[in-house]
């Protein structure tokens, strides 16, 4: 019986978002605070796995988790089908470097403006890596909707599909963490669940 999965990540935002779906299935999720670099790749699954590696090398050295541990990571990009994916896993990058009120300024003349989210999560037990995704389909709007925070940059730009209004217009949270949620339980439902059969 798995009691407890370590979460190798600095953000505590994800930490308090993820930990329910957690201690709904009696599971402890730990963090794990150590920073490791990102591989240069568009593929949000490569660089989830990578990074889950490298993560729980370094956890190991300084004695933060066991051989036998669970360790998980998390990465999500932010993928616009006109732009060939751009900004994808380099989304936060993006997002702190240039600012995401250029997006529109990069799609004047992009006909295509639909986009998703996915969020990749690795985990990393002994030698045995398994990556788990979740996705939200939309389109990029021709201008700003609704208030974004510091944490969540695109949501102003993103309208999921079936909706009329944009994540940072919806009062309620259940679409803008969708993706996530959906991949931490593919996770918990397929890796979890499997083990403990």
């Amino acid at each position: 019986m798995v009691e407890e999965v370590f979460f190798a990540t600095g953000n505590e935002g994800k930490i308090k978002e993820m930990r329910p779906l957690f201690r709904d299935r009696k599971i402890e999720l730990r963090q794990v605070d150590v920073d490791v670099p990102e591989i240069d790749a568009m593929d949000v699954e490569k660089v989830a796995e990578r990074k889950v590696r490298d993560s729980f090398e370094k956890a190991l050295s300084k004695d933060l988790v066991d051989e036998d541990d669970l360790l998980i990571v998390e990465d999500t990009g932010f993928y616009v089908e006109g732009l060939n994916g751009f900004p994808g896993p380099e989304a936060a990058f993006f997002s702190r470097t240039v600012g995401v009120d250029k997006l529109p300024t990069l799609m004047n003349s992009v006909d295509d403006r639909s986009a998703y989210f996915k969020t990749a999560i690795a985990v990393k037990n002994q030698n045995q890596v398994k990556v788990f995704t979740g996705k939200l389909e939309g389109k990029v709007p021709e201008n700003s909707r609704g208030e974004s925070h510091d944490h969540l940059p695109y949501n102003s730009y993103f309208i999921p599909d079936g909706r009329d209004s944009s994540l940072a217009e919806n009062s309620m949270h259940s679409d803008e963490n969708f993706h996530r949620t959906e991949a931490v339980i593919k996770f918990l439902e397929n890796y979890i669940g499997a083990s403990t059969r």
